[in-house]
């Protein structure tokens, strides 16, 4: 039986239509207005009352672990693993909490009493999820000082439970140091395969992209699902995956940027992404060395490897390390956490004056 395109389509446009207009629906509650008037008084306040700047003891969650900032590596601190689960008086005061959605994952309910609990100290969130995580997003966002998203997707939404939403700042290199990086930059000279790479975690709540990558996987045995198991890998066995491969094709949870299109710049790699990012805020600064797929290249993905492969080897040694050298400052997590510290530091400055 053939399938009326046209009726489906219709239908489809109608839901999602119907889902938009309920959204706004309850977005448009009075209730959000005056607990965004209660957190801007509130947020003022706590600057007012106390001083905030660049002395300002800093404590980053454990997933930024290898930061390093400029200043005076005695300045800032990493969280231990797991630091929600320990007694809330034991966990710093009269500081700044820089912090992941990550960080907080399945302790939001402790995180809650740490942020209720320290009226001396801001809260920064950094969320790394801020296009799918609604919930988790909405509610760090109320429960926060100031909430950096790393996509415009859900601006609009999440802007409804904080006034003070900065950026979006896109995610950055964390899993290995700049230091890292350089120390081992021997093994990312070495001759790399021309099957591309491209392990993605299986989420069930997204089919297209699931189907993506099980339509690749189809073509190339190293685009397939796996786990979360590469955090329980060595740092060097992990650089050394990644620079095993002239290409890496990047099957992303929306239209959120991720991480792993900046861990192939930074090893000297050449990501491919969907078409769409042409036309998105969120790829305005990527660099020429990107190519893009559409869902047709999915099912005929030979001919745009091959072109991907042939530029990979046209750049050769010196395109790669000339790649290596431009991004591995711009798009490591150093960078990042500066320009959103330079954001907070600048919105302290305009409240406290």
């Amino acid at each position: 039986m053939a399938i009326d395109y046209d009726r489906v389509l219709h239908q489809a446009i109608q839901e999602i239509a119907q889902n938009q207009k309920q959204l706004h629906e309850f977005l448009g509650s009075e209730l959000l207005d005056q607990h965004v008037i209660r957190k801007h008084i509130e947020t003022h306040r706590k600057i007012n009352l106390n001083e905030f700047n660049s002395d300002t003891k800093i404590f980053f969650g454990n997933h930024l672990k290898n930061v390093k900032l400029a200043k005076q590596s005695d300045s800032y601190s990493i969280l231990e693993e797991g630091f929600l689960s320990n007694p809330l008086d034991t966990l710093p005061t009269r500081c700044i909490y820089f912090l992941l959605n990550n960080d907080i994952g399945q302790s939001l309910e402790k995180y809650k009493q740490l942020y209720r609990s320290r009226p001396c100290s801001l809260f920064i969130i950094w969320d790394w999820d801020s296009q799918h995580w609604v919930e988790m997003s909405c509610n760090l966002a109320a429960y926060c000082d100031f909430y950096i998203p790393v996509s415009s997707e859900k601006t609009y939404t999440i802007s409804h439970f904080n006034p003070f939403v900065l950026g979006p700042i896109f995610v950055g290199v964390n899993q290995w140091s700049r230091k890292f990086i350089t120390d081992n930059f021997d093994s990312l000279l070495l001759d790399r395969q021309n099957e591309p790479f491209g392990p993605h975690v299986f989420y069930e709540a997204y089919p297209r992209r699931n189907r993506a990558i099980a339509t690749l996987n189809q073509k190339f045995k190293n685009i397939t699902f796996t786990n979360n198991s590469y955090k329980q890998t060595s740092d060097i066995a992990n650089l050394n995956e990644w620079s095993q491969h002239k290409t890496h094709w990047i099957i992303p949870v929306l239209s959120g940027m991720p991480i792993r299109v900046f861990n192939c710049l930074c090893t000297g790699g050449i990501p491919v992404i969907p078409s769409f990012y042409k036309v998105i805020f969120e790829s305005s600064g990527l660099p020429k060395d990107v190519f893009y797929y559409d869902v047709i290249d999915l099912i005929e993905p030979d001919r745009l490897q091959k072109t991907a492969n042939n530029y990979f080897d046209q750049q050769g040694p010196s395109g790669l390390i000339q790649r290596i050298g431009n991004f591995i400052n711009e798009y490591h997590i150093d960078a990042r956490c500066e320009s959103i510290l330079e954001l907070v530091y600048k919105k302290i400055f305009d409240i406290s004056k």
